[in-house]
């Protein structure tokens, strides 16, 4: 019996043993399509040589030093290349270990920024219903998800939450059923409702994911969401944990709706899933202020600004651009919506969404209706068992904190080739029409 603790103590899972491509091959010798790039990191797919020689090679040069007394070769010469491949104006990159400890940063230099411009007041993050931030109490506290927030409600710092931008199912007040951007407005409302002395940021994913599947803001969001910020002397933090790099066929989600935020939070495909890497990039005007105060940032992780990491983070930006990986996802996942839509002649498949290789899919009694299953039939955790048991793993989701009903997601590695698209989305089709017999 392995003495790991279980996320989840209802699954026997299957214990992985390599991985190559796209594919992941456990001990029984079964091979399973990585569906989800791991949890949406391995954006260059599985076994890659080259990475791990240069993390054996910079690990034998310099495994580490202290980023509060040194820096590094590899670090520097990381920040000049993320930053080239940024919005623009973020031309400083700070480098953690992952996603949580790039949205705890951001937070924590939103209030220092404030705070060094005299504006103590502006303490409050408003951020939104469905998104998702991290795992640690900053992050869980930004974080839209009930079922994530409730059993640390207590530890929870007091964020305001507004609707998302969800054209689809618009939960915002007084919005018509097609998108006029009342979801943005209604940031403008809750920033007077605070205080604009008050407010010192407002965080947001360009694209919602794990608290929705695959849902892309509406054309002109994140402009009006630029311009209210801007009003009231707000901070824009964009999340770009998942979108970013490459995954939605820009370098940068946000750079879809020609925005640039204040800080702009990555991870997951920094690195590809071989070390953890993730980062904050900051804005001249921030980064400015805390050169003009000589301010020393209160804030440190262990393993900031990490010589191993980042010079496997330079290795990963040296195969995209070899392999044109932002251009192969923005073309590849163009078929993937497409063929993914096909399966909407099934009964029980509703909205089909996403940008590049991001993609969600609902599962519905009625779509016309919006009628949900009932969630005790699991109708998605059916579907991801079933994909799982043909070769595909996929993630699906029962809402269990409003009435969206099911859906899966399937965001593969950006090295998926058509074919293998089409094995995966035949895999999903097979399965869904088991489903439509059973419940539709």
């Amino acid at each position: 019996m392995s003495r790991l603790f279980k996320r989840d103590q209802t699954f026997d899972y299957p214990v992985i043993e390599r991985g190559d491509g796209i594919y992941l091959f456990d001990t029984e010798g079964r091979r399973y399509i990585d569906g989800t790039s791991g949890a949406g990191n391995v954006t260059l797919g599985h076994g890659r040589q080259r990475i791990a020689q240069v993390m054996a090679q910079q690990a034998g040069e310099l495994a580490y030093c202290f980023s509060s007394a040194f820096t590094n070769r590899p670090a520097m010469a990381l920040a000049e290349r993320v930053v080239a491949s940024s919005p623009p104006g973020l031309n400083h990159a700070y480098f953690v270990s992952g996603g949580s400890e790039g949205v705890e940063t951001a937070l924590k230099l939103a209030r220092q920024y404030h705070l060094l411009r005299g504006n103590a007041g502006k303490q409050v993050v408003i951020a939104r219903w469905r998104g998702y931030h991290g795992g640690s109490l900053g992050a869980v506290s930004a974080t839209g998800v009930p079922s994530l927030r409730d059993p640390f409600e207590p530890w929870l710092a007091p964020f305001p939450h507004i609707s998302p931008c969800y054209p689809n199912r618009c939960e915002a007040p007084g919005c018509q059923g097609t998108c006029d951007l009342s979801c943005a407005r209604e940031l403008e409302e809750a920033i007077l409702a605070a205080g604009p002395e008050s407010v010192a940021a407002f965080i947001a994913e360009p694209v919602v994911m794990a608290g929705v599947a695959a849902v892309p803001a509406a054309e002109g969001y994140f402009q009006e969401v630029r311009r209210i910020c801007d009003a009231y002397d707000v901070l824009f933090i964009a999340d770009e944990v998942i979108t970013g790099y490459g995954r939605t066929g820009k370098h940068f989600a946000i750079e879809h709706w020609d925005t640039t935020p204040d800080l702009l939070v990555f991870g997951k495909g920094a690195s590809s899933g071989y070390v953890p890497l993730g980062g904050v990039l900051v804005s001249d005007q921030m980064a400015d202020t805390f050169a003009q105060k000589q301010a020393f940032f209160a804030h440190i992780f262990t393993y900031v600004n990490n010589p191993v990491s980042a010079a496997v983070g330079l290795e990963v930006l040296d195969i995209m651009e070899e392999e044109q990986i932002v251009e192969h996802s923005e073309r590849v996942g163009a078929l993937a919506l497409g063929r993914a839509r096909k399966l909407q002649q099934h009964g029980c498949v509703g909205e089909v969404r996403g940008k590049g290789l991001l993609l969600g899919m609902e599962l519905l009694l009625d779509p016309a209706t919006k009628t949900p299953f009932d969630p005790g039939h699991q109708v998605s955790r059916r579907a991801t068992k079933l994909c799982l048991e043909r070769g595909l793993s996929i993630v699906g989701m029962t809402a269990k904190d409003w009435d969206g009903g099911d859906d899966i997601r399937f965001y593969p590695p950006l090295t998926i080739e058509p074919k293998q698209v089409e094995e995966s989305i035949e895999i999903i089709d097979d399965v869904i029409g088991l489903l439509s017999k059973e419940f539709c």
